[in-house]
C-alpha cells in the first residue's frame, strides 16, 4: 500500500488539491489522495463529490497543465514558457507565450498561499508525521481552515459568494470532448486577442496569430506511433508482470532499463522496432484502465467475481451505468481482459482516493471493522453474493496528549469562529418601547430618532444598555443636532 504514497518524491506524500483566491484564502480543500494519484484523477473525484468543488457560472480556474482544458479550467500552453523565472530579460515572442506569463502572474498566488500555510503550521512541511493517515489528512484540512480565519474574520465583497452546493451532472464522453475543444479555442483566442492589444499599445507591426482551432477529428503524430496489437499487449504485460513477480521493480517503478528490455523482448518476438519510451507510454494505458476497474468494483450493488475476473451488475443496474457511461461497457458484465497481469503490476501501487476528504466532510475517524480493513487490493471481492457491512465504529486516541490538546484547540477555535460570525445587525428586543417610555419628546423627532437606531445596529444595542437619565440625554442630543430643537429635560 506504502508504494501508492511515492510519487515525484523520495518519501511518501499525500496529493492535496485546493482552490485558493486573491486574498491567499482556501475556497476548497481535498486531502488523502495517495502521493502517485494523477492531479487528473484527483480533479475529477473533487467534481464528482456530493458538495464537491464548484465553478460559478461564467467563471473559471486557472490550473496548471496537469489538469487539462475542460469547462470552468484553463491551463496554460505545454511547450511554451510558462514559470516567471524562465522570461528574464527576453520578452515575449508570441501570442502562446504572452498568455503562459499572464497566466503564471495570476497563478503564482497559489504558491503564495501554500506556502504561508507551511509557513504557518510546520507541521505540514518539515515534521515527522507520527499520527494515522486518517488523522494527517483531517490536520491538513483543519489547518486550511484555521489559515482562512487567521486572514481575515469577516467576509470580503470581493470573494466570489459561495454557490449552492449540488451535485456536478454526469457528462458523457462525447460531451467531456466538446468541453475540452471548447476551453482549447477559448484559449487561444483570448492568446492572439492579448497579442493584438499588445501590439496595438507598443505600436509594434501586426504579426499573424496562431491558428490552433481544434475540430473534432484526431491528428496522427509524426512518427513513433504503434499499432498496439492485442498480442502484443498480452506479451508487453506479461512481461512487466514477471519483472514484478522476481522482485525486480522498485517501490518507486520500473526503470528505463525495465521498458528497454521490455521492448527489445517484443522487437525480438514480433520484428519491430520499439523503444522503452514507447512501452513506458502504453503501460500508462493500462494503468489508466486499472484505476478505473478499482473503481467499478467499489460500485454500490457491484458482485465481483473471482473465477472469471468479471464485475457483475444487475441488467438494470447495468443499463442505468452505462447510459451515461459507454466507455464502461466493456469492463461490466464481461470477463476483464488482461487482469490477472494489471493486478500483479498495480495492485499495490495504484491510488484509490478512499481516504480523501475535502473541506466539506465532517472530521471525523469513521472506519470499517478490522477484519474488512485487512484485504488484498481487491475491494469488494466476492465470488457468489456482496458480504453484510459490519456497522462502523468510531476510534478514538484516547491516551495521546497531543490528540487531546489539538482537539480542545479546534473547538476553541470552532467557538470562536461560530461567536464572530453571529448577525451584528440584529436589532435588540424592545427597542422602540424603551424609545416610548422617554416622555416629554415630540413623537415625530422620537420616530426619527428610532430609525436612525435601525440604520446603526451597534449604536441602538449600546443605547439599550443606558440608564433612563442617559437614554434621555442621547435622544435629547439627537434632536439638538438633526432638528434644532432643544429640550428641557429637568
Amino acid at each position: 500500500m506504502e508504494d501508492a504514497f511515492r510519487g515525484r518524491k523520495t518519501y511518501a506524500t499525500q496529493n492535496v488539491m485546493a482552490a485558493v483566491d486573491f486574498d491567499l484564502r482556501f475556497t476548497y480543500v481535498l486531502a488523502g489522495w495517495e502521493g502517485s494519484a494523477h492531479d487528473a484523477c484527483v480533479l475529477a473525484d473533487a467534481l464528482a463529490r456530493e458538495r464537491g468543488l464548484q465553478v460559478p457560472e461564467g467563471k473559471y480556474y486557472l490550473v496548471d497543465a496537469g489538469y487539462g482544458a475542460k469547462r470552468g479550467f484553463l491551463p496554460p500552453f505545454r511547450n511554451v514558457r510558462y514559470h516567471l523565472n524562465e522570461w528574464g530579460s527576453n520578452p515575449v515572442q508570441n501570442a502562446e507565450e504572452l498568455f503562459n506569463l499572464r497566466h503564471s502572474s495570476l497563478r503564482v498566488t497559489v504558491e503564495r498561499a501554500f506556502g504561508s500555510l507551511k509557513r504557518r503550521f510546520k507541521i505540514l512541511d518539515d515534521a515527522t508525521p507520527f499520527f494515522t493517515f486518517l488523522v494527517q489528512v483531517d490536520i491538513v484540512v483543519a489547518c486550511c481552515v484555521l489559515h482562512n480565519y487567521a486572514l481575515s474574520q469577516g467576509i470580503d465583497e470581493f470573494i466570489i459568494p459561495e454557490v449552492t452546493w449540488s451535485t456536478q451532472p454526469i457528462r458523457t464522453q462525447s460531451q467531456q470532448a466538446r468541453d475540452h475543444r471548447d476551453m482549447v479555442n477559448g484559449r487561444q483566442q483570448m492568446a492572439n486577442q492579448m497579442w493584438a492589444d499588445r501590439q496595438a499599445l507598443y505600436g509594434m507591426d501586426s504579426v499573424e496569430t496562431t491558428d490552433t482551432t481544434v475540430t473534432g477529428a484526431s491528428k496522427s503524430t509524426k512518427g513513433g506511433v504503434v499499432a498496439w496489437t492485442n498480442s502484443m499487449s498480452t506479451m508487453h504485460l506479461g512481461f512487466l508482470a514477471d519483472l514484478v513477480a522476481s522482485g525486480a521493480r522498485t517501490s518507486s517503478g520500473f526503470k528505463t532499463c525495465h521498458y528497454n528490455q521490455c521492448a527489445k523482448f517484443l522487437n525480438d518476438h514480433f520484428k519491430l522496432s520499439l523503444t522503452g519510451e514507447q512501452c513506458s507510454n502504453h503501460l500508462k494505458k493500462w494503468r489508466k484502465i486499472w484505476g478505473r476497474l478499482v473503481q467499478l468494483k467499489n460500485l454500490s450493488g457491484a458482485l465481483w467475481d473471482e473465477d472469471t475476473s468479471t464485475i457483475r451488475l444487475s441488467d438494470e443496474h447495468y443499463a442505468g451505468h452505462c447510459a451515461n457511461n459507454k466507455s464502461d461497457i466493456p469492463f461490466l458484465n464481461n470477463p476483464i481482459e488482461h487482469y490477472r497481469a494489471m493486478e500483479t503490476i498495480f495492485g499495490s501501487t495504484t491510488a484509490s482516493g478512499k481516504y480523501a476528504k475535502s473541506g466539506n466532510d465532517p472530521f471525523s475517524i469513521d472506519v470499517e471493522d478490522e477484519s474488512e480493513m485487512q484485504t488484498s487490493p481487491n475491494v469488494g471481492e466476492s465470488s457468489a453474493k456482496a458480504p453484510p457491512k459490519k456497522k462502523a465504529k468510531l476510534v478514538h486516541i484516547e491516551d495521546d496528549p497531543l490528540v487531546t490538546t489539538l482537539k480542545d484547540g479546534f473547538k476553541m477555535m470552532a467557538d470562536a469562529i461560530a461567536k464572530s460570525g453571529v448577525d451584528d445587525d440584529a436589532l435588540p428586543d424592545n427597542l422602540w418601547d424603551a424609545l416610548a417610555a422617554l416622555k416629554g419628546f415630540d413623537e415625530d423627532h422620537v420616530a426619527h430618532y428610532y430609525a436612525h437606531l435601525v440604520d446603526n445596529p451597534k449604536t441602538a444595542k449600546a443605547f439599550m444598555t443606558l440608564k433612563l437619565e442617559s437614554k434621555l440625554v442621547w435622544l435629547g442630543r439627537y434632536v439638538h443636532k438633526t432638528f434644532g430643537v432643544l429640550y428641557n429635560l429637568k
